[in-house]
This record gives structure tokens, C-alpha cells and sequence, in this order.
């Protein structure tokens, strides 16, 4: 990642361009909806994750995943990738976080529409701390300190190199002997797949995954 270039971009005293923010994604390494996450701009209307949604969100399909093996989530992924997927109306709704590097966390996980109260799926996929859905919710508002051990287990969740989400937040170092999921890279690629399914289609994607743990 090009630490000037990103550097610039979020910068609080600098406006980025979202033309500038759509050809710097791919060179920094980043999802395009991220980056205008990052950079603490509006995500397009056209690359917003369908968030908020109910009574299912993102989350509990990987809920599903982490205990599937490698067949049934190709079989998960093949109905996923069969729905289809239309943008959401109007902007996604303000969380009033202050802009510290929880609320980033935060944010980034909204982005794929999983809500903050999942400290289940933190531990399971990138080794997070085994602690309460409230405290990893307290990220946000500034209430719990943001530890490397945080920082690499969001990275394994979100898709991220460690390194990368180190440098983002500005807090380290990467916890190298972090025990990852083994399919925590495929895990996180379809959580991208998926976070623009509306609430019906998160519906249909949960029958699914619970038919197929039976």
C-alpha cells in the first residue's frame, strides 16, 4: 500500500475527489467502497453495502461458514452468487462515531453489512479477543482501546492484509502468531459477495446454510 498517496487521502484537512478516490482504490490495494469509507466520505449510493438489515446481517452467514468445510461453502457461495443484487436507495445511515481508529474498524465491517455486536465471529476468524459483543461494539464510540490484537483480527475479517490494516489505523504490530481461520481469506472474499443482499435474500442465504448443517 502506498503510504503517501494514502496518507493524502486521509488527510482531515484535504476533500478527496471521489473520481480520485475511485482510481486509487485499485493502486492502493483496496476496495473501492472501503477506501471512500476510510477517506470518511460517502460510499456511492451504487458500491454501499445494503446495511441496515434485518433480522439477519452478514455476520451470520459467517457464523455459518467458520463451521462449513471447503464443498459446502462452495455450495454456500454458488447460492450467494445466484441472487441478485440491486443498490441501495439512498445513504447509509450516520453512526455518529467520533474518527478514531475503533470507529474505522467499525465502519469496515458496516461496509460488508456486519454489525459491531460480533466478537464471536472476530475470534474465530482473525483470533480476536474473546470478549463481549458490547465491548467490541465500544469500539466505536472510543469507550474500549483499540490493541494490536484487535487490529490483525479485523484484518483477517475484513479481507486485509495485517500489515495493511496496521497501517491504516496507525496501531501495532501485527500479531504474527494470530490463529486464523484456515479459510479465513475465502471467508472474507464472500462476505464481500454478500453484503449487499437485502434483508429476504439474507433470509433465503441462512435457510440455505442451516439446510445444509443438517
Amino acid at each position: 500500500m502506498p503510504g503517501e498517496h494514502l496518507a493524502a487521502v486521509i488527510d482531515d484537512a484535504v476533500m478527496p475527489d471521489p473520481d480520485l478516490l475511485r482510481r486509487l482504490a485499485p493502486a492502493l490495494g483496496l476496495r473501492t467502497a472501503d477506501l471512500f469509507v476510510i477517506a470518511g466520505q460517502p460510499v456511492p449510493d451504487e458500491l454501499g453495502s445494503a446495511w441496515p438489515t434485518s433480522p439477519w446481517d452478514v455476520g451470520a452467514i459467517v457464523r455459518h461458514l467458520v463451521r462449513m468445510d471447503a464443498d459446502r461453502r462452495r455450495q454456500l457461495t454458488a447460492v450467494i452468487r445466484s441472487l441478485p443484487v440491486e443498490p441501495r436507495i439512498g445513504p447509509t445511515p450516520d453512526d455518529e462515531y467520533p474518527d478514531t481508529p475503533g470507529a474505522l474498524l467499525l465502519r469496515l465491517l458496516r461496509n460488508r453489512n456486519i454489525r459491531p455486536y460480533n466478537a464471536r465471529i472476530l475470534a474465530e476468524i482473525g483470533d480476536g479477543p474473546h470478549v463481549s459483543d458490547a465491548t467490541v461494539a465500544g469500539l466505536g464510540s472510543g469507550r474500549v482501546v483499540v490493541t494490536p490484537q484487535y487490529v490483525t483480527a479485523f484484518a483477517h475479517l475484513l479481507g486485509y492484509p495485517p500489515a495493511d490494516m496496521v497501517a491504516l489505523t496507525g496501531i501495532g504490530p501485527v500479531v504474527e502468531d494470530a490463529r486464523a481461520h484456515p479459510a479465513a481469506a475465502e471467508i472474507a472474499a464472500l462476505t464481500w459477495h454478500a453484503r449487499q443482499l437485502n434483508s429476504e435474500q439474507l433470509s433465503t442465504v441462512i435457510a440455505a446454510a442451516r439446510s445444509m448443517q443438517t
